[in-house]
């Protein structure tokens, strides 16, 4: 019943004590009652017998006049309630307390320019709005702010505080200092996050406001959001949704900065890719992109002719870094309505040249001559820097510092070297196999292959194989290859080159594992056969490298009919081999070479030893702001009773404050107090990007027959009020109290005593 009441009356405090006065005109009426002495004489008994006839009538008349008068007292105890017909009429502020909770959307959408201002902005002048409407009726209203991106944390003094003019201008003062991010939310989650602090909270009437630009992405289609919406309801927290955006702007985004950085050198052209996105609903034409490294512009523009409506375009430039070390390449679009995704940043570690190490197993290292002079015959130009080397070399020497290595003609390996390669290889490390009449099929079957378990991709035949060749019949090309990167100097159907290699010799694979187990494997691909359909170049990853084999040799090794292998080095096609060379090289070289690339927000957690550096770390932020950590030591399973192992654990350090996009820098200390900066790249997410707003319709869709469901269109206030929305229901009571006051003067009349 009380729930009733603080749900249709303005001013529910006046509600009881008025029914309490309805009692009045009962108490009058037996009082009244009281003032006869009844005395019995003849004369009475006539009149006492007349009055029979018509006592019930005079009963009934009495009753009726008792029932006006307390209708009149509950009239005028609705007027000075203020009474409405339905609870869904009460106005924001007004009725029982109330906890209103705001969910401000901050994603970097909001950064979308409206007019002079940003959606962010219109955001908080809402807020503004409603906190101030709310202190008009201070003590009957409560307030909680609740950011979007952290939905589970309270913002310090705005949390159920009570509604007054002393909230007004902390808010305000608040909301000044407040920032739109630039990430990228889930507002399933956030609104989860505000239901669930409504439903902990013990107020008669709970409202929650979104505050957002409501972006199809978000909330078209989605089926958490949907969810969260029904519960919502189920719980009979009325939904305010607000709008701070009233269209789709259209919008331009460089989406992607991507470059072949792993095998940047100094000196030497870096490819690099962009990408542009039309998020908008009309063709762009004429759109520039501009290029900056390191802060100063490159003289050269990337023009678009056309981007067509929701497509995506790329255009491919280079770059020469003519120093060593890192830097910093910025790609930059034109002003539009969102600011943020016009820019794009890639951080790259250029050093001096790339090594490359190449074993060959051939007598006087002939084969591997040929990778060396196709990779380095102009240092300078193709920035690779090949180093020949035995077997021994495997097992002596550590190989993290080449970008990927060769393993030439190589009749079998120790144990301990093939071990180095393996855990090379598998922390991101490339490796090309090139087989040669020196390679024992035993061995790599055994100890390398390992049942699919090792660096091998496949078990071998047990003997060299030969391709026929019918010289009065055309066969047609030698080689057929397949739409991988490696082979685009071939591809073609006017490429001359396939037709000008020739593979006498190869190694088959093992006919079981051909037609057994090839056909069904995830592993391994083929990338190019033979003419005869037998397999010439394999691909497979191991750990986090990659890995190619070749089946015939790198250069032309005779065979023991005096015949080369093949003549892709020295033949007329030995133009295709170099470049395939390099296209090789750069395919399998080690990833792990490239720095990171993030998206705002995401932490930056920095691992190292504590044997090389110190605990002291610096990050350092795209405006320069130095944070200066010390790094703890890194939390293991193992027992923590041994100090030995605890000495060799590893530091750690995490800074969050990512919210920027640009290009950070981690610098650590060495014990030789050497210090040593890595720099990563972090940009915006593309999803922010797409600026199409969800329309009503699909909203109310999503939420299914929600009866708590309200949609506040951008720039429109009305629904922030505190007048009585109930205003002919007070004259409705103003005319029945007239009515019913005139009704009762009449009765009142008729009952009385009126001498002539």
């Amino acid at each position: 019943m009380f729930t009733w009441v603080t749900q249709h009356f303005l001013n529910p405090a006046f509600f009881w004590p008025g029914v309490a006065l309805v009692s009045v005109p009962i108490i009058i009426h037996l009082i009244n009652r009281l003032h006869y002495r009844r005395v019995r004489f003849a004369a009475m008994e006539f009149l006492l017998a007349s009055e029979q006839k018509s006592r019930r009538r005079i009963l009934l008349e009495q009753l009726l006049l008792l029932l006006l008068r307390m209708l009149m007292v509950l009239l005028l105890t609705a007027l000075i309630a203020r009474m409405v017909l339905s609870a869904s009429q009460l106005s924001l502020f007004q009725g029982a307390k109330s906890h209103h909770l705001v969910l401000l959307d901050d994603s970097g959408s909001m950064r979308d320019r409206v007019g002079e201002t940003a959606a962010f902005d219109e955001a908080r002048a809402v807020i503004r709005k409603l906190v101030a409407e709310g202190a008009n009726r201070p003590g009957t209203q409560k307030f909680t702010l609740l950011l979007a991106s952290r939905p589970d944390q309270t913002l310090a003094g705005l949390s159920e505080r009570d509604i007054n003019d002393e909230l007004v201008d902390e808010v305000s003062t608040r909301l000044e200092d407040l920032t739109c991010t630039h990430q990228a939310i889930d507002i399933a989650a956030a609104l989860d996050a505000a239901r669930s602090r409504l439903i902990d909270d013990a107020t008669d009437i709970k409202h929650l406001h979104v505050i957002s630009d409501f972006r199809r992405p978000d909330w078209f289609d989605n089926k958490a959001v949907a969810g969260v919406l029904r519960a919502l309801d189920e719980e009979s927290i009325a939904v305010n949704l607000v709008r701070s955006v009233g269209e789709t702007h259209e919008n331009l985004a460089l989406v992607d900065l991507t470059g072949e950085v792993e095998v940047a050198a100094a000196g030497v052209p870096v490819s690099f890719k962009v990408k542009v996105a039309n998020y908008g609903t009309r063709e762009a034409k004429g759109v520039r992109v501009s290029l900056a490294v390191d802060g100063r512009n490159v003289p050269r523009n990337l023009v678009f002719e056309t981007i067509g409506a929701g497509a995506t375009e790329e255009r491919k430039f280079e770059i020469v870094f003519d120093i060593a070390g890192p830097h910093h390449v910025q790609a930059l679009l034109e002003s539009d309505s969102l600011e943020q995704d016009n820019v794009r940043h890639l951080a790259v570690n250029v050093p001096n040249d790339n090594p490359v190490l190449i074993i060959d197993g051939t007598p006087g290292a002939e084969q591997g001559q040929y990778v060396a002079d196709a990779l380095a015959a102009d240092q300078s130009v193709t920035g690779y820097a090949p180093t020949g080397a035995g077997l021994d070399y495997l097992r002596q020497y550590p190989l993290d510092g080449f970008h990927l290595i060769y393993l030439i003609n190589v009749p079998e390996m120790p144990a301990d070297a093939v071990a180095a390669l393996e855990k090379y290889v598998a922390d991101g490390g490339g490796l090309a196999w090139f087989l040669g009449n020196a390679v024992r099929p035993a061995f790599y079957n055994d100890k390398l292959y390992k049942e699919g378990e090792g660096l091998f991709p496949a078990p071998l035949a047990s003997s060299i194989g030969t391709l026929d060749r019918d010289l009065s019949q055309t066969a047609g090309a030698d080689i057929e290859v397949t739409e991988h990167p490696l082979f685009m100097i071939l591809s073609g159907e006017e490429n001359p080159f396939l037709d000008l290699v020739f593979v006498n010799d190869y190694f088959p694979l093992d006919p079981k594992w051909l037609f057994e187990t090839l056909p069904d494997s995830t592993d391994v691909a083929v990338i190019a056969r033979l003419r005869n359909r037998d397999p010439l170049m394999l691909e497979h990853e191991y750990g986090n490298g990659r890995v190619i084999t070749c089946l015939t040799s790198a250069g032309p090794l005779l065979d023991q009919d005096g015949l080369p292998w093949n003549n892709w080095a020295n033949g007329p096609a030995a133009p295709s081999y170099a470049v395939f060379q390099l296209d090789l090289a750069k395919h399998i070289a080690r990833r792990d070479r490239a720095l990171p690339r993030m998206t705002v927000g995401e932490p930056i957690t920095e691992t190292f030893s504590r044997v090389l550096f110190l605990d002291e770390v610096e990050f350092v932020s795209p405006n320069n702001q130095v944070t200066q950590m010390r790094a703890g030591v890194v939390d293991s399973e193992e027992s923590e009773d041994s100090v030995d192992e605890d000495a060799i654990r590893p530091l750690s350090a995490t800074f969050r404050e990512t919210d920027d996009p640009g290009v950070y820098a981690v610098r650590l200390t060495s014990q030789n107090r050497d210090q040593q900066e890595r720099l990563i790249a972090f940009n915006v997410p593309a999803s922010e990007s797409e600026l199409a707003v969800v329309s009503d319709e699909q909203i109310r869709a999503e939420a299914g027959d929600s009866q708590h469901l309200t949609i506040q269109q951008a720039g429109v206030f009305d629904w922030i009020r505190s007048d009585s929305p109930g205003e002919d229901v007070r004259w409705l009571l103003l005319l029945l109290l007239i009515v019913v006051g005139v009704c009762e003067q009449a009765m009142a009349y008729r009952l009385s005593y009126h001498p002539r």
